[in-house]
């Protein structure tokens, strides 16, 4: 696999590619650069089949070199601060990230999932919603959602609620729309985190965007705007009418 680094830090890239010869031998560096305009020529001139770009450098940002270049023709991992907002980005957008100072881990973790099957349309996608997400408030942004056969980009103010299948989440949209999706409650929940979702249930995660009124008993019932009835725990009665105050 041929790579190119782009790190406007030296010594990034240097422990970048001790780490690369030490558990990833089959990755090969071909080209390396320290800003956007002399990563867009090393990209050009190299081919790579992997380019690891950081997120802010002196002469601009990672996307502002991939707006430059246009569409992707390569795998991408992108290299970034510990930064919440950035790293719920890329989460949102289901982009593969390392962290500064880098985990040998992390690294042989992400270089394992570019060896797999690529796709050039769905990597492009994927981009896409992470720079329209950037400059976009959180209930105004898109998530990136994959299941066995389709990529979905999808409105996060659009989903009412999500449900646990076991290792699965299914997703259920404002036009009707039934997603399945491979991840767990508890991942999106995580995701989600900070917005108008709420965890009512151990099985069920709400937005209350499509919250209709709640009907006391034991923990409580939830009735959203779709027309779902919804179990409260009892444990989450009390954090749901705070939250239900605070909208």
């Amino acid at each position: 696999m041929r790579l190119v680094l782009i790190d406007d830090e030296s010594t990034v890239r240097e422990n970048l590619k001790i780490l690369l010869n030490m558990y990833t031998p089959h990755a090969k560096v071909v080209g390396e650069a320290s800003g956007v305009q002399e990563g867009l020529t090393c990209i050009k001139l190299n081919h790579p089949d992997l380019v690891l770009l950081d997120v802010e450098m002196k002469d601009g940002t990672g996307f502002d070199l991939l707006a430059m270049y246009g569409k992707i023709d390569f795998k991408l991992i992108f290299v970034t601060g510990h930064n919440e907002y950035a790293i719920k980005a890329f989460k949102y957008s289901a982009i593969d990230y390392v962290l500064k100072p880098i985990d040998p881990d992390d690294l042989k973790a992400a270089i394992g999932k570019a060896s797999e099957h690529f796709d050039e349309q769905e990597l492009n996608l994927k981009v896409s919603n992470l720079v329209g997400n950037k400059n976009t408030v959180n209930e105004q942004q898109n998530v990136i959602l994959k299941d066995a056969e389709n990529v979905y980009l999808v409105a996060v103010e659009d989903i009412i609620r999500c449900e646990s299948e076991a290792n699965y989440t299914k997703f259920f949209l404002s036009d009707g729309r039934k997603l399945i999706i491979s991840k767990t409650l508890k991942e999106y929940d995580q995701l989600f985190a900070g917005q108008s979702f709420f965890r009512a249930h151990q099985s069920h995660l709400i937005n209350l965007n499509h919250f209709d009124r709640y009907e006391k008993k034991e923990g409580g019932i939830v009735y959203m705007k779709d027309g779902s009835v919804l179990p409260v725990a009892v444990r989450k009665k009390e954090a749901l009418m705070i939250r239900l105050q605070s909208l």
